[in-house]
């Protein structure tokens, strides 16, 4: 029997929901509000047609199709063609196709960590072999110093004939960092010269901070045999329980990935693509959430402040995303994690849920209603006697 471990995250934000009087911190959902007021009065309308009552293709609606398409030629200077996208049940269920479609058993999936856990349990239930590197931590002899810096020679030095496939968050959950453009383009001339499969899931891209600089890996699909590019209506749009994402990769790829996709769920739920159709042609609506994650994440860095200046924890404050990745003095952070529950009524997620590397730190997801935030905050740092 296939065993896979129930993610980390899940058990504790289902800890959170059977614990009264909790405030989660810990499931990576955009909660500031819901879904915007006009996407679900859009929805709406569309139950009075019978457009959203049969099932639509399994390559996605051409409208959302076209529209990806569009957004993202024009977005990255590029021709993306409707040809090289699938709409999915979400970012992981794109991942999943991808994965069962080109691993076979015993294949190796190099997850570059800390990194969500879901890409080792898929490439598990791939029957291939998750492998994690780290090469993210820039290493110090100071606690009060963390560094995330992708080490592009430890990457290459972790590569095996086995490998099939690389798999990376960029932006980076839990961490928050961003791959600077060398290391994208190391990485796409690396992975295309050795016949591997580079996946770079781009699900945070709306959420980068102070100007950041994003390189996607996008422009390079179009051109090359080996690289593909996730995303997901998930994050910027609050889409996270109607479950619709994509994927874009070389056209060769598009017609075997689409009958996975059709033997696992026929096709994406046709009112989440109108949804997110209606959200992609008013990226308006999600400027209001992002305003907030921002002033939240400078909420959140001004509580940690003391604790950071007692010692207690250290961290580096993340350029994209919405998490706190926050280093204690603990070697592992269950148990502190589970303490925190029972005595301030937070739930956090252990790091080492993200890997080996994420051991002694815990994540916090700051995408929260600025008031379910504060609150929240200022009962983990009251646990600490701040």
């Amino acid at each position: 029997m296939l065993e896979v471990k129930f993610s980390g995250i899940k058990r504790m934000e289902l800890l959170a929901q059977q614990t009264p009087g909790v405030l989660s911190l810990s499931q990576g959902s955009l909660k500031v509000g819901g879904i915007p007021t006009d996407i679900k009065t859009h929805t709406q309308s569309l139950l009075n047609s019978d457009k959203t009552d049969y099932y639509v293709s399994t390559y996605g609606i051409t409208p959302l199709r076209e529209k990806i398409a569009e957004v993202l030629s024009l977005q990255h200077n590029v021709n993306i063609s409707m040809d090289q996208i699938l709409v999915s049940h979400g970012s992981s269920s794109a991942v999943a196709a991808l994965m069962l479609m080109l691993l076979n058993a015993d294949d190796e999936v190099l997850l570059p960590e800390p990194t969500y856990p879901a890409y080792a349990n898929l490439a598990r239930v791939s029957k291939a072999n998750p492998k994690f590197v780290s090469c993210f931590l820039k290493e110090s002899t100071s606690f009060g110093e963390v560094k995330w810096e992708f080490d592009v020679e430890k990457f290459k030095s972790a590569v095996t004939p086995k490998t099939k496939m690389v798999v990376i968050a960029n932006p980076c959950n839990p961490t928050g960092i961003i791959l600077p453009e060398k290391v994208v383009k190391e990485l796409v001339n690396f992975c295309e010269s050795r016949g591997i499969y580079l996946l770079i899931d781009e699900v945070y891209d709306d959420f980068i901070f102070e100007n950041e600089p994003f390189y996607s890996v996008t422009p390079f699909v179009a051109d090359h045999s080996f690289i593909i590019r996730t995303g997901s209506f998930s994050k910027n749009f609050a889409l996270s329980g109607w479950r619709v994402g994509y994927m874009v990769v070389p056209k060769h790829l598009l017609n075997a990935a689409c009958a996975i996709q059709d033997s696992l769920l026929v096709c994406a739920s046709s009112i989440a693509q109108y949804a997110a159709l209606y959200a992609m042609n008013h990226p308006e609506l999600t400027k209001p959430m992002q305003e907030i994650v921002y002033n939240n994440l400078l909420y959140a860095n001004a509580v940690l402040k003391p604790l950071v200046d007692k010692g207690l924890v250290a961290y580096q404050s993340p350029k994209s995303a919405y998490y706190i990745f926050l280093k204690t003095k603990e070697e592992e952070t269950t148990n502190l994690c589970l303490d925190i529950l029972q005595k301030a009524k937070v739930t956090v997620v252990p790091g080492s849920v993200f890997g080996p590397t994420g051991s002694p730190f815990i994540r916090i997801c700051y995408a929260r209603e600025p008031h379910i935030l504060r609150e929240a905050m200022d009962r983990f740092v009251n646990y600490f006697g701040i």
